[in-house]
């Protein structure tokens, strides 16, 4: 599966996605450029380490993820990454043969402003047709292939959870009457992927909204035509405030996912008896436990839709 250049790395709903009706708003003209390029230049590195997690041991999401695509979780790689802003490290799970490396992970994410990074729980990459989804409802985003190139993907998965938990009060934001109000405000839509439904549209947005935010003259820079969808994502904006800006700190983290051994040929799972993992991950004082919100959503979505 391949993808042309598009506003951002789009994506189409897999089949655990609820059907619902598209969009009829027209695409803007002329079409927006990739924005890839410009978040790179303008969204800089944070400084970092990483520790590698003894092999054996697995976030359970990342353990059901990979058999989930019939992988095998012993040929994951799982590690920590401890950014300079935040005092709480992301646990980050890599198959051997992914297409990114830890590194790129590590940059890429690292890039993203540290509040919106925040609603983050496990970054798992994949090897595979570039691509994407999310469980929104816990922040845990999957990535396959040569994701290393666009921000604009991880930043439209970010956008799936914050919709799911950051503004939302019991429901997506995507689904609230402000959201549909300032959408019927305008004269058209993103993308063809946004005209979707209005989940993917909000998630599209964020990425618009965080460029509009971090490139210096805004989405008018490459697109004469920003009036057609200013309400959408200047709604965005105002509902995720500082969390597209850069800089700050971390504040709010889901808790991690639960450990396990990875399988009976790893060396937690020849031991007799509980096996207890040799470390922890609970979060610190110094972040606020995001809460589940019961009976969310879980958007899955994958990358692929224009190709």
């Amino acid at each position: 599966m391949t993808v042309t250049k598009s506003v951002y790395a789009t994506a189409a709903l897999a089949l655990v996605a609820p059907a619902i009706a598209a969009l009829d708003k027209p695409l803007i003209s002329p079409a927006i450029p990739p924005l890839d390029s410009g978040l790179f230049k303008n969204l800089k590195p944070t400084q970092s380490t990483h520790d590698q997690w003894e092999w054996g041991w697995i976030p359970d999401r990342c353990r059901d993820v990979a058999n989930a695509h019939n992988l095998s979780p012993y040929d994951i790689e799982v590690f920590n990454v401890h950014y300079t802003d935040c005092s709480d490290s992301w646990i980050m799970c890599r198959h051997h043969k992914a297409e990114v490396s830890q590194d790129q992970m590590i940059d890429v994410f690292g890039r993203l402003p540290v509040r919106m990074r925040s609603w983050v729980r496990t970054t798992i990459a994949l090897p595979g047709a570039r691509s994407a989804y999310t469980f929104s409802d816990l922040g845990d985003n999957i990535y396959f292939g040569d994701i290393q190139n666009y921000p604009t993907l991880w930043a439209h998965e970010i956008g799936h959870t914050m919709d799911n938990n950051a503004v939302a009060k019991g429901s997506d934001f995507s689904k609230s009457q402000k959201w549909l109000d300032n959408y019927n405000m305008d004269t058209a839509i993103s993308d063809s992927y946004a005209q979707t439904n209005q989940a993917e549209n909000f998630a599209q947005e964020t990425v618009i909204a965080l460029f509009d935010k971090v490139v210096p003259g805004g989405i008018g820079t490459v697109e004469p035509n920003w009036k057609a969808i200013f309400h959408q994502y200047a709604t965005v904006q105002a509902a995720l405030g500082d969390s597209i800006i850069p800089g700050g700190t971390c504040r709010n983290r889901f808790a991690n996912a639960g450990i396990v051994c990875m399988g009976p040929a790893a060396p937690c799972g020849k031991k007799r008896g509980v096996t207890v993992p040799p470390f922890n991950v609970t979060l610190s004082a110094n972040v606020k436990e995001i809460p589940v919100r019961v009976g969310s959503d879980r958007k899955v979505c994958s990358l692929g839709q224009m190709h």
